[in-house]
């Protein structure tokens, strides 16, 4: 199934699209490819499955919740790899596209 993301921090929205395409800090990203690979050089390959890795992850539990809008700080552990500031007083929504 497809689906969408919107975060929104003060009503406003700061993140629509693929979850795929979320903004994704490189410093976490570095570490969890050292972490799978041991590889701080991030190849295409390695840095699409670190990605794919992080979004499923935080998928599965927002699936729960599909159409809701939640507060994204009871899953920050989940979603501390996007890079939007001051995540923590956001909000997301998955939706099924």
């Amino acid at each position: 199934m497809k689906y969408k993301i919107t975060i929104k921090k003060q009503g406003q929205i700061v993140f629509d699209g693929k979850p795929l395409d979320l903004p994704i800090k490189k410093d976490v990203l570095v570490a969890k490819s050292i972490e799978m690979f041991n590889d701080a050089d991030l190849c295409i390959i390695h840095q699409t499955y670190v990605i794919e890795t992080l979004v499923d992850q935080l998928l599965s539990k927002l699936k729960k919740h599909l159409n809701q809008e939640i507060d994204i700080e009871n899953y920050i552990e989940l979603s501390s790899f996007i890079d939007i500031d001051h995540l923590d007083t956001c909000q997301i929504i998955l939706r099924s596209k």
